[in-house]
């Protein structure tokens, strides 16, 4: 053989075995990092210690703890990495491992806590010196009493002694398999605990609280909106206490079946009632009704979808049905938001933002706990923050809807008691004015007086220069009439061309008067026309209280009849003494 080729060949070989070495190198160190560092327990733990663990899913069968045992000392467990370990939803079982060392002889006294409420079987095992020394199985197919301490999270208390001590966790669930894992002293725990707790609390008084009031203003004002805002607030807080764990702890601790499937129907819930929200706020029944109908058709295809995996008892296909409606939920209210803008409904931009807001927050939840960000409390609790916005720019909304309905309504009510034509108050008007003032002359015989005015000849100036310009006579009378009386008269448009006004707090003399100023100043006006003007006089009659008058009609016919007077006299007179009447 040539010297030239045998130096390639032992070359080769020399490249090979270097790198089987290299690679068998690589092996131990994985394995030796899978074992990471143990914790100590003189130290205080301020977040979650998934990159202190180490896991590893099951592939083909369950996993018993002399298995895992084996694996973790084969180095086939990964290292954690990330404070919080995340899987998915529907992940297979996974067992944790980490370990825990204690450097003083006394023992030191831990508490270990699982902050993920919604995990179906969770088993945890003490070891130390190669001996169990503590088990747990809790999760939420049992019942909550059966936890070895009352919290929402799967909590163990746990003296480590001294020397180093291994804890491993299996955990199976169809839920989002997320594990913030914490090991903490039992008062750090509860401070953190009270943190949270106060924090939620704010959240639910909050929430709470637009929920009564708006309950409240639909007891008031009989309006459906504020009724299914306030289911549509209810179904989060509802929602919200399930997926947190405080509902199997407050309201439903012996329902197993119920925690078990209480997320993806609350979650489905929750978004239906949003929906029916917007579809009244919107008013997508008047403005969008093709739209309305596809969003019925939406909810009810998901309900379909949802009832089918419930009777398959398909819990991975509920969640992943529950957060692809919230999700699309979420989209769905941000296009009725634009499309209502773009209609030109002014709320609808209270609505846009807060649906902005509220999809912002869900989606972050929704993607931290499918594990595509990371998982904190940030993101946990985003959708919460969401909410909160959503909640108050909805409420604003809701007030601004309530103002400008009071707006026309008052607006309304005002055109109905004004004459269209002069602007002076109708008859209605006139009425509801003076029966306050009437009550009052009768009940302390104060005096009081009407004048009553009837435009001469009206009729030959409609016929003659037609009905526009006798409007135009009206409307010039009308502005006489309104300059003349005080601020306290009462002035009315009470015929065609006849007009009114109460006098509260006036004699016979005074109101006459009153009657002669208007007389001349009708008398002096000119209405134009196209051709020349228009001069027009009127006939008063009027007439003060009297202990005949039981009424205020009593007192406008004694008035009436000095009017009448007035025209059979010759018109364009004050008449305030009637002669009896044939």
């Amino acid at each position: 053989m040539p010297p030239r080729r045998s130096y390639r060949q032992a070359q080769h070989r020399t490249t090979f075995w270097l790198a089987r070495w290299l690679i068998g190198v690589l092996v131990l160190l994985c394995g030796a990092l899978a074992v990471a560092a143990p914790l100590s327990a003189g130290q205080a733990q301020e977040s979650a210690i998934g990159l202190s663990t180490g896991f590893l899913q099951e592939q083909a069968g369950r996993l018993e703890l002399p298995d895992a045992v084996a694996a973790l000392r084969a180095g086939k467990f990964a290292p954690g990495n990330s404070q919080v370990l995340n899987f998915g939803i529907g992940a297979k079982p996974v067992w944790i491992h980490f370990a825990v060392d204690n450097p003083t002889a006394a023992p030191v006294q831990k508490r270990l806590s699982i902050e993920t409420a919604w995990l179906d079987r969770t088993e945890v095992y003490f070891q130390h010196q190669g001996r169990t020394v503590e088990t747990y199985r809790v999760g939420d197919d049992q019942a909550f009493s059966q936890r070895p301490l009352a919290s929402r999270y799967f909590v163990f208390d746990y003296a480590f002694a001294a020397g180093t001590s291994e804890v491993f966790i299996r955990i199976e669930t169809p839920d989002p398999m997320v594990v913030p894992i914490h090991l903490a002293s039992p008062e750090a725990f509860q401070v953190r605990q009270t943190q949270q707790e106060l924090s939620y609390g704010v959240v639910y008084g909050f929430l709470l609280a637009l929920i009564a009031y708006n309950a409240i203003l639909y007891l008031g004002f009989r309006s459906s909106r504020y009724l299914l805002y306030s289911a549509y607030l209810a179904m989060f807080v509802v929602m919200n206490i399930a997926y947190t764990g405080h509902g199997y702890a407050w309201l439903w601790p012996d329902s197993v079946r119920w925690q078990q499937w209480s997320n993806p129907v609350l979650m489905f819930l929750y978004g239906v009632s949003g929906l029916a929200f917007a579809s009244r706020f919107l008013d997508l029944k008047l403005y969008f009704p093709r739209v309305r109908k596809a969003v019925i058709a939406f909810c009810a295809g998901f309900g379909i979808m949802l009832a089918a995996a419930f009777l398959l008892d398909s819990q991975k296909a509920a969640l992943l049905l529950a957060f692809s409606f919230v999700i699309l939920f979420s989209g769905i209210m941000l296009f009725l938001g634009t499309i209502s803008v773009h209609a030109g409904q002014k709320p609808a931009r209270y609505f846009l933002i807060a649906a902005l807001a509220a999809m912002v927050g869900a989606l972050l939840t929704a993607l931290s706990v499918w594990g595509f960000i990371p998982h904190n409390s940030w993101t946990f609790r985003a959708v919460e923050i969401g909410m909160l916005v959503d909640a108050t720019l909805l409420a604003l909304a809701l007030a601004y809807q309530l103002r400008a309905s009071q707006e026309r309504r008052i607006r309304a009510e005002r055109l109905a008691q004004l004459d269209p034509l002069t602007g002076l108050n109708n008859r209605r008007a006139f009425y509801d004015k003076t029966a306050s003032f009437w009550g009052n002359a009768i009940r302390h015989k104060h005096a009081t007086s009407v004048v009553l005015l009837d435009i001469d000849r009206f009729k030959q100036i409609n016929d003659i220069h037609g009905h526009a310009h006798g409007d135009e006579v009206l409307k010039a009378l009308a502005e006489i009439l309104k300059q003349s009386v005080r601020q306290g008269d009462v002035l009315a448009r009470w015929g065609g061309e006849e007009f009114i006004v109460f006098l509260p707090e006036t004699s016979l003399q005074e109101a006459a008067a009153l009657a002669e100023r208007l007389r001349m100043a009708i008398e002096a006006v000119r209405i134009p026309r196209e051709q020349g003007t228009t001069s027009v006089t009127a006939s008063f009659g009027v007439a003060q209280k009297e202990a005949r008058h039981a009424t205020l009609d009593a007192l406008i016919a004694s008035a009436d009849a000095c009017q009448y007077q007035s025209k059979l006299q010759g018109r364009n007179r004050v008449t305030f003494v009637a002669a009896e009447m044939p």
